[in-house]
């Protein structure tokens, strides 16, 4: 195997001691969601979280006072929050259910003024307005379906264009399955009374519109998951696919639009690589032109010019973000000098006023959970308004290093490497590879990580890999990972774990596995692969069997559903067995712990119960932790407090000296 170091680790600067930091303060939630500006830079939304709650917070831009907000129900939580005028809010409530731990987003809307007046149920299954018989005013109806805001309609000072996902009814329960059409309707922000504007011909349907709402492009996917993109001129015009409407390539997505409508924003691949990144179509002139060039992965992010709602700023991870400008363009000026003044840390304009002269710009890194700015255009100044998580100091938060080396059959593969900050003297670290879940579309970045921080401040060092199949580095690399679940993926893991402990920097008789959904799968196929190199193992909401993917998996209702699942496991029987882990627990010599939410609809507790069964028959016992109420993953603090508590005791009694 071929290897290029470019770890830039330095040991001899690393303290020898570093304080341990109280559990509750990494597994507790962040204590604000998100922040927005208003139109006018008056004010700012907030959602912010404490114990278990979630509400939405009003602040005076000013002097960031509280001057109003929601306060949901006991259990409850503010789900999303939008300004939909210099005023107004609109925002959805997510219920805390008795069976379940997670609350579940009702599909409601609801409005309220920032001064708390005006307050409105806007929309849902619940907002059915009884009135007067006889009388010819329209009431609110009741509407079962997931809404989504896509057009203010800057011209209409009553109305917001919604996009509506309709329910499909099954076993007397209603699931957002997206086997429907979509329809789009007009939706007052004062009373709720909708008016249906047309129906897409697609079953979940997104569509692109304008901020005077005009419709011109949508996109969606077929039963195979392939994703399509369509124009029309205007509303009386015939649908078309991208590609024969314009005649360019045929995996260009639509995904947003100018605000004046006359330039349409796309994504699509890029390069020999098949990386992903943005095109800019001019409807005027046909030209299509990339956004951003010259990367060597995947755009993740965008940042906006607020006045043309075009991307000026793209953010990729070969391994520290890396930014991409738009050449001549102010905001992304201001957004290079944001990068030199705020030094080694990630810079996000996260929203801002309508006329471009105030921005919200969020600051964050590896040792850094986030930081909230107002930067003024006109003063040039930028204002500190927020910490998130202010109880953990960045100064004893432990760095990622971003590494890469190439495979046996010529895959680059990249990673983090993030080493404890107290080390003994002479004595190298042990190490949790920690693997990520998906696998597919999702990405290890630089950035912090609670959980990772919580084990390197235990004394871990803590490796993170993206394997081929992950997202972040083109479509190629992506697919390369199809139906190679237990096969190529987990030997990229392997050749990563082998690869860092040859660079001398961890104790490579000391490594447990662990991780979650397909990381908790690949933990347990990892120590199937190789049973000699780790000490512990522990899958967390892991698939163990590929089979229960097609039998008790939630996405085998959807639309699309069977077409994923077919294009990466394939139906292959022997395949589907080889890459089991359920069928291997004799190869298995490290002790397990496997972890499990009884209501977990994505990855069924079959797996868990089927796993133990698989150790019971071969005279193995593992260790287990079943979450009653838990779902894929937890969201109360106290179980996700569990959880972490759970991972240090196992971890400290295999591999901690």
């Amino acid at each position: 195997m071929k290897t290029r170091l470019i770890l830039a680790l330095l040991l001899f600067c690393i303290p020898s001691f570093a304080e341990q930091i109280p559990v509750e303060q990494f597994s507790k939630h962040s204590d604000y969601l998100d922040m927005v500006i208003s139109p006018d830079g008056k004010h700012l939304l907030a959602r912010i979280q404490h114990e278990g709650e979630v509400s939405l917070v009003f602040l005076d831009a000013k002097n960031m006072k509280i001057v109003g907000g929601v306060r949901p129900k006991e259990g409850d939580v503010i789900h999303t929050a939008q300004w939909v005028s210099n005023e107004r809010v609109v925002y959805q409530f997510a219920e805390k259910r008795l069976r379940y731990d997670a609350p579940i987003a009702t599909g409601e809307l609801f409005a309220i003024n920032v001064d708390g007046s005006k307050q409105e149920m806007l929309y849902g299954w619940r907002a059915r307005e009884n009135g007067d018989r006889g009388t010819r005013t329209k009431k609110r109806e009741a509407s079962y379906a997931t809404p989504e805001i896509i057009s203010l309609l800057v011209d209409d000072e009553k109305n917001i264009l919604i996009l509506e996902h309709p329910w499909t009814l099954e076993h007397n329960l209603w699931y957002d399955l997206r086997k429907k059409h979509s329809v789009i309707s007009k939706l007052n922000i004062f009373n709720g009374r909708k008016t249906k504007v047309e129906v897409l011909p697609h079953p979940g349907a997104q569509a692109i519109a304008n901020k005077m709402g005009e419709i011109n492009f949508i996109k969606w996917h077929d039963e195979n998951l392939e994703v399509h993109g369509a124009y029309r001129e205007n509303r009386d015009s015939q649908w078309l696919e991208i590609v024969d409407a314009f005649g360019v390539n045929k995996d260009l997505v639509p995904t947003g639009t100018s605000n004046d409508g006359k330039k349409i924003l796309l994504t699509g691949s890029y390069g020999k690589r098949d990386l992903n990144t943005y095109y800019v179509l001019d409807l005027t002139s046909k030209k299509l032109s990339p956004v951003f060039d010259s990367m060597v992965a995947d755009i993740a992010y965008t940042n906006r010019e607020p006045l043309t709602n075009m991307p000026v700023v793209g953010i990729s991870y070969p391994g520290k973000p890396q930014y991409h400008y738009v050449e001549e363009n102010k905001t992304a000026k201001l957004h290079k000098m944001l990068v030199e003044a705020f030094g080694e840390q990630e810079v996000n304009i996260t929203s801002a006023t309508r006329d471009g002269k105030k921005l919200l710009v969020r600051v964050s890194s590896d040792v850094n959970p986030g930081e909230y700015y107002i930067f003024d255009t006109e003063k040039m100044g930028a204002e500190f308004i927020w910490s998130n998580r202010s109880w953990l100091d960045p100064r004893t938060m432990a760095p990622m290093q971003a590494f890469q080396f190439t495979t046996e059959d010529n895959m680059e593969i990249h990673g983090y490497l993030t080493m404890p900050l107290a080390q003994k003297e002479n004595e190298k670290p042990p190490m949790v590879v920690v693997i990520h879940g998906g696998p597919h579309g999702i990405s290890e970045t630089w950035g912090f990580n609670s959980e990772v921080q919580f084990l390197a401040n235990r004394g871990y060092a803590v490796l993170q890999v993206n394997f081929r199949g992950s997202g972040g580095y083109g479509k190629q690399f992506e697919q390369a990972g199809y139906r190679q679940w237990g096969g190529k993926m987990i030997k990229d893991i392997t050749d990563a774990t082998k690869y860092v402990v040859s660079q001398g920097y961890v104790d490579g008789e000391r490594m447990c596995v662990y991780g979650a959904s397909y990381g908790g799968y690949a933990a347990l196929m990892a120590s199937v692969r190789e049973p000699e190199l780790y000490n512990c193992t522990i899958g967390y909401v892991g698939i163990y069997d590929l089979n229960y993917a097609y039998t008790d998996s939630i996405y085998m209702k959807s639309h699309g559903g069977r077409g994923y699942f077919e294009k990466v496991l394939g139906t292959n029987a022997r395949e589907l067995a080889q890459f089991s882990p359920v069928n291997y627990a004799d190869k298995i010599k490290s002790d397990v712990l496997l972890i499990h939410g009884e209501k977990d609809s994505i990855v069924s507790v079959k797996n868990a119960q089927a796993m133990l069964a698989s150790f019971e028959a071969v005279g193995k016992k593992a260790d287990y932790i079943n979450f009653e109420k838990g779902g894929h993953g937890l969201f109360q603090e106290a179980g996700r407090r569990q959880v972490y508590a759970a991972l240090e005791e196992f971890i400290n009694q295999h591999i901690n000296k």
